[in-house]
């Protein structure tokens, strides 16, 4: 993996070269499963899959002192690995069960547990203009993710399968989550592990479906509460976040409601429409200014405390067929869709800004307007 480089664009600049060491790891694993039907309405599942990694050389590693916070100011030394050389490593076993169980009346309860192991860390910045995501492979400072989910669902089919409903609810405990210290820098940085939290967290939801499949008029709608929350154990303060307790993760949205329609006029014509609503994810605002030694400082809410304007989309748009003669050599077809109807200007990003000792905020909308399209398919 490549984390980047920084180089000039032309001769005249003033940017030196600064180019990131290219992480090396392999992961491999054994897994075995099977299905067994234990009666004709209860079924199970049981996987087992035991994973290896290892974080490979050439590698440069920095050394902190014990009893000292991970900071760039506290590096006490670097070691040096050379290539295939295994600079840290990991095993565990992934394990999985479903159970199945079908009931009168078109229904069935289903239940699953499993536990998983993630070897790459994709990191987010999302207080920045553009948000900006990098990836980093778990190292001798970064261990992998370990989330264990256990799910349990109703399934019923009305009137045959004329309408297919659902409820799944789920709860996830995850261990060694990212987070990331005040003001992190994450891109061409040399030593993320300073700018690295690792939390504990829980995710849990309830997801509600009701779809219709087939006929003139079809499509489906869904409505989910979800959390997804975080806890910094750092010993240090510089390693806590909102004094150890739970906040929202970056990816906490309680509410989300989607709608996808379709209506077929006849064989040539049909009609689309796409609603989705979520609530705004978490962000953290500057609440004051001071000064400390004559110059300016920000004073900041609690990690997560508040939230960007909720999202609300809708699109259409209207399909028309060509001729469905048997011996075209070509079928072809014409879309005419409207992307963000409504023209809503949702939040991209919102970002402070500091001039003259004034702080004002911006936010950032992508395709805040109307977007029509013309698309011509055509397939042999």
């Amino acid at each position: 993996m490549k984390p980047g480089t920084y180089e000039p664009v032309g001769p005249d600049s003033e940017v030196v070269t600064d180019i990131l060491e290219t992480e090396h790891a392999q992961e491999s694993a054994l897994y075995v499963g099977d299905n067994i039907e234990v009666s004709p309405r209860l079924s199970v599942y049981l996987g087992l899959r035991y994973s290896f990694y290892q974080y490979l050389g050439p590698r440069t590693v920095f050394t902190y002192p014990s009893g000292a916070p991970r900071e760039e100011a506290t590096i006490a030394d670097t070691v040096h690995y050379s290539s295939g050389s295994t600079v840290a490593s990991y095993t565990g076993p992934e394990p999985r069960i479903s159970v199945r169980y079908s009931l009168p009346g078109n229904a069935s309860v289903k239940f699953s547990y499993n536990r998983t192991r993630q070897y790459i860390h994709m990191l987010s910045n999302t207080t920045a203009i553009a948000p900006t995501d990098t990836w980093k492979l778990a190292d001798q400072y970064i261990p992998p993710q370990i989330g264990d989910q256990i799910a349990i669902g109703f399934y019923k089919n009305i009137k045959g399968s004329v309408l297919e409903t659902s409820v799944e609810a789920y709860y996830k405990d995850l261990k060694n989550a990212i987070d990331y210290k005040g003001s992190a820098t994450l891109l061409l940085n040399h030593h993320l592990e300073t700018d690295i939290l690792t939390a504990v967290g829980q995710a849990y939801g309830v997801e509600l479906l009701v779809k219709k499949p087939g006929g003139k008029l079809n499509g489906w709608m869904s409505y989910t509460y979800s959390r997804s929350l975080l806890k910094t154990q750092g010993q240090f303060s510089s390693e806590t976040v909102n004094g150890g307790r739970y906040y929202p993760s970056n990816y906490d949205k309680p509410h989300a409601v989607n709608f996808v329609g379709n209506y077929k006029f006849n064989r040539r014509f049909n009609f689309s429409l796409n609603t989705t609503y979520s609530t705004g994810r978490p962000i953290t605002f500057p609440l004051a200014k001071y000064d400390l030694g004559g110059s300016p400082r920000l004073y900041y809410s609690e990690r997560n405390k508040y939230r960007i304007p909720d999202y609300f989309r809708l699109d259409i748009s209207i399909n028309v067929e060509g001729n469905h003669k048997i011996r075209k050599l070509a079928h072809s077809s014409w879309t005419f869709a409207v992307y963000n109807v409504t023209g809503r200007e949702n939040a991209y990003s919102i970002y402070f800004t500091a001039v003259d000792g004034k702080v004002t905020g911006y936010k950032l909308s992508v395709f805040a307007r109307p977007i029509p399209t013309i698309t011509y398919n055509f397939k042999f």
